[in-house]
């Protein structure tokens, strides 16, 4: 019997891609979408049922991940560490607040963006998944990286704006006396960085899933995501 939750799972499977109806994981949510309503599954569980149960699983783990650090860049420290040096670092300070608000944002907007595309990745050749650790979220990242980034970049923007980014990062560069070519583009460099950075932690840690599952598939209580994992061993 299918209980309650598992078909709950499978309903969100159904309305969480908005992407086309093509891949592995998009067929599975099609199949997922015809077995909602059904009070048992027959048959046996299939390889793309289990990649996209693992991926809608791990995509959520994610998104609820602790918010991490946003990793400032040398630069950024070599401005900031004069001012908090003259005990006027409370714009770098302000900033960097802010910077942290925007990836913890960004994290579930990420994971969100990589559920969308994931639809258009063909994650369906067993031999080549085979071939390392992280092949799977290596093939899944390498597929879709670009159109990835592409959705999740003016989101990350809209973060930015919602918290004053821009505000904070103005008041930081007159506080430091720098002479910036062109301030705005160093700005969208600081939301390049946000944008990248929740990429990495939300494919961290579905690669570190994966690493989990392909070591011992049992870890799960989810017999379609053991069945896909144990097909890749």
């Amino acid at each position: 019997m299918i209980a309650h939750p598992l078909r709950i799972a499978l309903l969100s499977l159904v309305f969480a891609s908005a992407g086309p109806a093509q891949g592995i994981y998009a067929k599975a949510i099609e199949k997922a979408q015809k077995v909602a309503d059904q009070e048992s599954y027959g048959g046996q569980v299939s390889f793309p049922d289990g990649i996209a149960r693992f991926l809608d699983a791990s995509l959520n783990e994610a998104a609820a991940l602790p918010p991490p650090a946003f990793a400032v860049s040398s630069g950024f420290t070599k401005l900031a560490e004069p001012l908090r040096a003259a005990g006027k670092g409370a714009s770098a300070d302000a900033l960097t607040a802010l910077l942290n608000q925007v990836l913890a944002q960004s994290v579930p907007l990420a994971a969100q963006t990589v559920r969308g595309a994931a639809g258009a990745v063909a994650l369906d050749d067993i031999p080549s998944l085979r071939s390392g650790r992280n092949a799977l979220v290596d093939t899944l990242r390498k597929g879709a990286e670009a159109r990835i980034k592409e959705q999740l970049r003016p989101l990350v923007h809209q973060a930015a704006e919602s918290v004053g980014l821009p505000a904070a990062f103005d008041a930081f560069v007159g506080a430091t006396g720098a002479k910036l070519p062109d301030p705005r583009a160093a700005l969208a460099a600081l939301e390049d960085q946000a944008t990248a950075q929740a990429l990495d932690v939300v494919f961290g840690y579905l690669a570190k899933q994966e690493r989990i599952l392909r070591n011992d598939p049992s870890r799960t209580d989810d017999k379609f995501v053991t069945a896909a994992f144990n097909m890749l061993r």
